[in-house]
């Protein structure tokens, strides 16, 4: 037997064993598999809730949801959680998996208004959908769309529901038509929200094989004088055009609207022809190479909402710079509109004609936008 003396100088000596922050510090498995069974072994719960969140996100970027799901299901309610999901759907929108991208935003909290645009704008488009198929064929792929868009969002709080709604219709009229290479204006002609939506899409493909950048002249296609416009069809990539963000006049509040490409939102109107107009400015606009003499005289529309949408995007459109303040002062002193008047008068505080940014090339929208289709 070895006096008590060695043994202690044994123990003394002997080499320590692994340290867990140094572990916890070090280089985390790339593998969201194997990231996931790592987390439990990190020494702190700190720790351990980012490396679930990290594993969530890793598992649905390659596509498993539901294996997202039980990783963020293994953290306490609350912010971490909320987290989790949001970086879930971010994912699963990326790859396309709209659907199960919504659900895990469902669960977001805070973070779900975020989530909704992200993934909504990353629908995928359908090649085999575009304006050659029948307004009825069209209509039924949206409204079973939505259904399932219904499913994934049940039990979403604080009006989830409605707005991805929103702005999953608004990425389907958008995929319809923007680069598919055909404008029929045939289902862009339905009514309600749908209808709506597709005209959207519809302006801008026409006007971008039409080469046309007058309200009468895409007026005009719309109510099908010519042959439809086709031409080259458009990889994802390249249906990138200008964006706005939103203008909240005191006057507009409460108005039905559309979200739309890169986070702002347009106005909608009961009347399918007025609100075709409506579509009409944002596709100049959106194209990016309309002057600002192409929004002029619907400033002298009959109808607020198309006059409305005038003035908040001329605002925007780069011009000469002295004639276009000097239309402004113009407007701000003597429009008969008030609304008119505050986009004018806006403009020229914040200088917005001479700020705007070119087009983007992003893939979705940096920050969130509250939509509705139907006055609250």
């Amino acid at each position: 037997m070895r006096p008590l003396g060695a043994l202690l100088l044994l123990a003394c000596t002997q080499a320590p064993g692994p340290d867990p922050t140094a572990a916890a510090l070090g280089p985390w498995p790339a593998d969201p598999l194997v990231l996931s069974a790592f987390c439990p072994s990190l020494p702190y719960p700190e720790l351990i809730t980012t490396c679930r969140v990290q594993a969530a996100a890793g598992l649905a970027g390659q596509g498993d949801s539901d294996a997202a799901w039980a990783e963020c299901a293994s953290l306490q309610p609350g912010t971490w959680l909320e987290e989790c999901h949001f970086r879930a759907g971010e994912e699963l929108g990326a790859a396309g998996l709209t659907l199960e991208a919504l659900r895990h935003c469902a669960a977001a909290g805070w973070f779900g208004r975020f989530c909704l645009t992200h993934a909504g704008w990353k629908l995928p488009r359908d090649p085999d959908l575009d304006s050659s198929l029948s307004p009825s064929e069209v209509q039924a792929a949206g409204l079973e769309l939505l259904a399932a868009v219904d499913a994934a969002l049940a039990g979403a709080g604080d009006g989830l529901e409605g707005e991805g709604r929103d702005i999953v219709f608004a990425r389907f009229g958008f995929n319809v038509y923007v680069g598919s290479g055909r404008a029929d204006p045939g289902p862009a002609r339905l009514s309600g929200p749908l209808g709506a939506a597709l005209r959207t899409g519809y302006a801008i493909e026409a006007a971008r094989l039409s080469g046309r950048r007058d309200l009468p002249g895409l007026v005009a296609l719309y109510q099908g004088q010519g042959a439809a416009p086709t031409g080259d069809r458009l990889d994802e990539k390249a249906r990138v055009g200008r964006y706005t963000v939103p203008i909240d006049s005191p006057f507009e509040r409460g108005q039905p609207h559309l979200p739309t490409f890169g986070g702002g939102r347009r106005l909608v109107a009961e009347d399918p022809d007025e609100d075709f107009m409506i579509a009409a400015l944002e596709a100049l606009f959106w194209l990016g190479d309309s002057p600002p003499s192409a929004f002029e005289p619907a400033l002298q529309d009959a109808r607020p909402k198309v006059r409305w949408t005038a003035a908040r995007l001329l605002r925007l459109v780069p011009g000469e710079p002295l004639a276009q303040r000097a239309l402004l002062e113009e407007l701000a002193a003597q429009h008969p509109d008030e609304n008119v008047r505050w986009q004018a008068s806006d403009g020229l505080r914040t200088g917005s004609f001479e700020q705007l940014a070119d087009p983007v090339t992003r893939d979705y929208p940096a920050a969130p936008t509250p939509s509705k289709l139907s006055t609250p």
